[in-house]
Formats: C-alpha cells, sequence, structure tokens
C-alpha cells in the first residue's frame, strides 16, 4: 500500500499540468499527450487558441500513438 501513494500522487499531478507544446516552430506545434479523447482535446484546445492569437486556425497533420501520443498541427489561413 506504501508503493501505490508516490504513483496515485503522480498521476494526479499529470493531470493538472498546463497544456503546452513540445515544439512550437512558426506555425507548426508538436504536442506530446495521453492516449485518448480528452487528452486530444486539450492539445486541440491550446493548439487553436495558439493559432487563433496569430488570426489563423489549427489543422491536425498527424497523430502517431504507440504509447504516448504525438500530435503535429498547422496554424493556417481561414
Amino acid at each position: 500500500m506504501k508503493n501505490l501513494f508516490p504513483f496515485t500522487l503522480m498521476a494526479f499531478l499529470a493531470g493538472c499540468v498546463a497544456v503546452q507544446p513540445m515544439s512550437e516552430r512558426g506555425n507548426f506545434l508538436t504536442y506530446e499527450h495521453g492516449i485518448g479523447k480528452r487528452a486530444f482535446e486539450e492539445v486541440y484546445k491550446d493548439a487553436a487558441s495558439r493559432c487563433e492569437a496569430k488570426g489563423l486556425v489549427a489543422m491536425q497533420t498527424s497523430t502517431s500513438c504507440p504509447f504516448r501520443c504525438v500530435t503535429n498541427f498547422e496554424c493556417v489561413k481561414k
């Protein structure tokens, strides 16, 4: 039971981390995120807001999910 507490705490804290791109180059954004619809929605919302600040919209260009997902977006004209 003692060994379970650190893992539970880490999982809880991981859910509280703000979404940040792992790479942002010009109009290209790359995010690493968990597997699942909610995790994708969180990174999409962040990408959409970053693109909107530039007067553009976020377009998903690729996703790869072997263990953790990596999703790429490009900010494009409306």
